[in-house]
C-alpha cells in the first residue's frame, strides 16, 4: 500500500483541552523510521506481516538497536479505512517465546482483552531490544519505559519517569503512525489495549495521547507508578497533587480497566481512580477476585461485567459523557486494608509473589464496579448545537447475574470532545436535559461540566448550545 497517502488532520475540537494546548499533527509529521518487512505467516484466519526498523536518534536515549512489530490484517484481508487495535504485551516478553512471540499466535484468538473484531487490524508491538531476551530484562525501555528493573515500576522510580516523554513512548507512537499511513487506518478509530506490564502501559502511554486514540483498555495492570508519573497524578513523592497540570494533553481516551482484588499487583489502584475523578477523565472500573488473568471468560465469571462495554464503538471524532460522583458506583476495595506475602518467585520484588493473604478496603465489595451502567450516544454535534442520549443498561442488556443495575441513578457530567468548533472553543453554554436546564462554564482546564444529573433507563436527551454570555441570548434557537 502507499505509504504516503495524505489525511485529513484531526479537528482542533478533538485536540481542545485549553486555548494553550499544543499536540503532534500526526498526519503531518516526518517519520524517521523505514520499517522493513521481515516474513509473513498465517495466525488462523489472518495474515501476520514482521517488521523491523532501526531506532530513531530523535527519541533520543539509545536508538541503536533494532526494533520490531507485526501486523495482523483483517480476516477477509486488505481493505482502506478499517479500524486499528494496538496490541502492549505482557512481562513475558522477558522469555523466550513471550511477549510478541506468544502474542502473535493469539492474533485472531477470541476471549482476550486484546481480541480484535474480524474488520481490525492488529498492531503487535514488542519491548524487547535486538530481540535479546538477557537485554530485555535491563534495557530501558523495558516496562514500556518504565524502568529497566525486571521487578518493575515502584514509587522509587516516579522522579525519573517525571522528567519526560521516554523513547520508548515515541517509538511506540512513531510506530503507530507508520502503520496508520502504510494500511491506510480509519484515523478515528484506533484504540490501545494491554495486559498486566502492557496494561499500565496503555495507561501511561494511552491517556496521554488522546489526539492518537479513541479508547483504551488496560486489563490487570501492573503497579501504577508509571501511569501515575507520566500523567502528573503524583508528586516526586508519590503522593497526590492538589492541582493537576492537564494543559498538556489533549482529551483522553475513554478507558476501561478491569483489575483482580487478589492480585498483588493491583495495589494501589486506587491512586489512578483518584486521579481520573479528579481530573474529569473518562474511566470505567471493574474489579472481582479473579486473579491476574488476561481471559475475558474467566474473568467473568467472577464479574460479569468484563468487557460488556464496547469499547470499540468509540469514536475520536465523537463526544462522550465523563460521570464522576456516581450514586451508583460501590466502594474501592483499593487501598489493601493488610497485604501478606506467602511465597516470593523468580527473585522479584515484594509484589512478584505466587500468593499472598489480602484483605481489601474496609466496607468494599470483592466484586464491583464505577460507572460501568452508563451509556450513551451522540444525536448530533453541529451548527452550534450538541446532543447526546444518556441513559442507564438494563440486566438483560448488561447479561449480569452478578449485579442489580438501578433504575437511575445521579452523576456529575462533564462532556469531552465536542466536535462543533463554536461549541468546543465556548466558554459558556446552556444546556437542557429533560426537565432540568441550566448555564455552564468551563474551567480553568478546559472541563465543561453540565452538573449533577438523574439519568435513568430511560434515554434522555442532553442538549448544549452557545450562550452569548455578554447579551445573556441564546445563540441557536431550542
Amino acid at each position: 500500500m502507499n505509504g504516503i497517502l495524505k489525511y485529513a488532520c484531526v479537528s482542533a475540537a478533538a485536540l481542545m483541552v485549553s486555548s494553550a494546548l499544543s499536540v503532534e499533527d500526526w498526519s503531518a509529521k516526518r517519520l524517521g523510521i523505514r520499517p522493513e518487512k521481515i516474513e509473513s505467516e498465517i495466525s488462523g484466519r489472518r495474515e501476520v506481516v514482521w517488521f523491523n526498523h532501526k531506532g530513531d536518534p530523535a527519541w533520543g536515549g539509545d536508538a541503536g538497536f533494532t526494533d520490531r512489530f507485526a501486523v495482523a490484517k483483517p480476516v477477509s484481508g486488505d481493505r482502506a479505512s478499517a479500524p486499528l487495535l494496538v496490541v502492549l504485551h505482557w512481562r513475558g516478553g522477558g522469555f523466550v517465546a513471550g511477549g510478541i512471540e506468544g502474542q502473535v499466535p493469539l492474533a485472531d484468538e477470541k476471549d482476550r482483552v486484546f481480541s480484535a473484531p474480524d474488520g481490525f487490524y492488529i498492531l503487535m508491538l514488542d519491548s524487547m531490544r535486538d530481540y535479546n531476551v538477557l537485554l530485555n530484562r535491563t534495557h530501558d525501555e523495558y516496562w514500556w519505559g518504565a524502568t529497566p528493573n525486571y521487578r518493575g515500576p515502584s514509587r522509587e522510580d516516579v522522579p525519573r519517569i517525571m522528567k519526560g516523554v521516554t523513547s520508548c513512548e515515541k517509538r511506540v507512537l512513531d510506530t503507530v503512525e507508520w502503520t496508520v499511513r502504510e494500511f491506510g487506518i480509519d484515523r478515528n478509530r484506533v484504540y490501545l489495549c494491554g495486559n498486566s506490564m502492557g496494561g499500565q502501559a496503555a495507561y501511561a502511554i494511552g491517556l496521554a495521547h488522546g489526539e492518537v486514540f479513541a479508547a483504551v483498555n488496560a486489563n490487570v495492570p501492573a503497579t501504577v507508578w508509571f501511569a501515575a508519573a507520566r500523567l502528573g497524578f503524583v508528586d516526586e513523592s508519590g503522593n497526590d497533587v492538589t492541582k493537576d497540570d492537564v494543559s498538556r494533553f489533549a482529551e483522553p481516551p475513554v478507558c476501561v480497566e478491569w483489575s483482580g482484588v487478589d492480585d498483588v499487583w493491583s495495589r494501589e489502584r486506587d491512586v489512578i481512580v483518584r486521579a481520573l475523578a479528579r481530573r474529569q477523565w473518562p474511566h470505567i472500573v471493574l474489579w472481582g477476585p479473579f486473579g491476574h488473568c488476561s481471559y475475558v471468560s474467566q474473568a467473568r465469571e467472577e464479574n460479569d461485567l468484563v468487557e460488556r462495554f464496547d469499547w470499540f464503538s468509540v469514536r475520536k471524532n465523537e463526544a462522550y459523557p465523563v460521570f464522576t460522583e456516581a450514586s451508583s458506583d460501590e466502594k474501592l476495595p483499593w487501598p489493601f486494608k493488610t497485604w501478606k506475602p506467602k511465597k516470593a518467585w523468580f527473585g522479584g520484588w515484594a509484589g512478584d509473589i505466587e500468593s499472598a493473604e489480602i484483605e481489601i478496603a474496609e466496607g468494599a465489595a470483592c466484586v464491583g464496579q464505577i460507572n460501568a451502567f452508563f451509556r450513551w450516544r451522540t444525536l448530533r454535534d453541529d451548527d452550534g448545537v450538541m446532543e447526546m442520549e444518556l441513559r442507564l443498561a438494563s440486566v438483560q442488556e448488561l447479561s449480569t447475574s452478578h449485579f442489580k443495575p438501578p433504575l437511575s441513578a445521579t452523576a456529575k457530567v462533564a462532556v469531552r470532545r465536542i466536535q462543533t468548533q463554536s461549541l468546543a472553543s465556548s466558554k459558556e453554554v446552556d444546556w437542557t436535559f429533560a426537565a432540568a436546564s441550566g448555564r455552564a462554564r468551563r474551567d480553568a482546564d478546559g472541563t465543561l461540566t453540565v452538573g449533577r444529573l438523574e439519568i435513568t433507563r430511560k434515554p434522555k436527551v442532553l442538549r448544549i448550545i452557545k450562550t452569548d454570555a455578554s447579551s445573556g441570548v441564546v445563540s441557536a434557537s431550542r
